[in-house]
């Protein structure tokens, strides 16, 4: 994300969800807890993690009191009704971590609590790790788990996974049909189905076809191309008459060709060029 859209979340926030953000951005990748790591300074003794990939609608305040004495992490955990898709914490009767499992058995799980991306942490779980990448899964957690330190408590949660493509598209879905706004679309522009979501500079041709799907800020869709159950990066190109859909993902700035048909989960780079019907399902003429 350049700094251009990092503004404009910023801005969004303050705007519409009514709060003060402060964005920090890794020259490199730190995994998943060394960005945490880097701001620690600048944290309170205990603060919320929030994981990025997840929507909950839960109390953090209850979460917060819930938490076990001498814990320092807790995690926010969530019954599902297969946990073979995610890794199973299973806790002892005191709230404590006691092991993780890794996508199990749904026939062979020990428990149905997964992680939901929410931990309530106090500074002295990660001072003893110095500057760098560093992972929660791979390296913290076990760490606390070893010392008797992690705890876990289940949470009444709206939980959704969004880490994949069709996950995204139907957390979308349900966000904005529980809104009440079925079409978030330009004016003048198709919408078929029951949702689409359009970013406010994106430029959608009048005759252009847009259903289930997310376009992001300053992508084109030309006239006559069809985007269903789609996701289209930034400053992408989407050209007159083709056709994307099947949860495929156009990264940003890359440019569809007029003509061509992308399906089946596709995945287009960014800044990759595909030229006027380059990429069909008809029969090559």
């Amino acid at each position: 994300m350049d700094t251009d859209h990092l503004e404009a979340w910023r801005e969004y926030a303050a705007a519409v969800v009514g709060v003060s953000v402060r964005l920090s951005v890794e020259r490199f990748p730190l995994d998943t807890a060394g960005p945490v790591r880097a701001l620690l300074d600048d944290l309170d003794d205990t603060f919320f993690v929030l994981n990025g990939d997840v929507v909950v609608r839960t109390d953090l305040g209850r979460l917060a009191g819930s938490a076990p004495d001498g814990a320092a992490a807790t995690l926010a955990l969530v019954e599902v009704d297969d946990p073979s898709a995610y890794g199973v914490v299973v806790t002892d009767d005191r709230g404590m971590v006691k092991r993780f499992v890794e996508k199990p058995r749904r026939d062979q799980a020990p428990a149905r609590t997964v992680n939901a991306g929410i931990y309530l942490m106090r500074r002295e779980a990660l001072s003893a790790y110095g500057p760098g990448p560093l992972s929660f899964e791979q390296v913290v957690f076990p760490d606390l788990v070893e010392q008797g330190r992690l705890a876990g408590v289940i949470v009444e949660a709206a939980w959704i996974d969004i880490g994949t493509p069709s996950l995204y598209l139907d957390t979308h879905a349900q966000v904005l049909t529980e809104r009440g706004t079925p079409h978030v679309v330009p004016e003048g522009v198709y919408a078929a189905g029951a949702w689409a979501w359009i970013a406010a500079d994106a430029n959608v041709a009048p005759g252009a076809r847009v259903s289930e799907s997310v376009v992001l800020g300053g992508a084109i869709v030309e006239d006559g191309a069809l985007v269903h159950r789609a996701i289209v990066g930034w400053d992408a190109r989407i050209g007159g008459g083709a056709v994307v859909t099947g949860e495929t993902l156009v990264g940003p700035r890359a440019v569809v060709g007029p003509g061509c048909e992308l399906d089946h989960g596709m995945r287009v780079a960014g800044d990759a060029v595909l030229s006027e019907r380059a990429v069909t399902f008809r029969p090559p003429e």
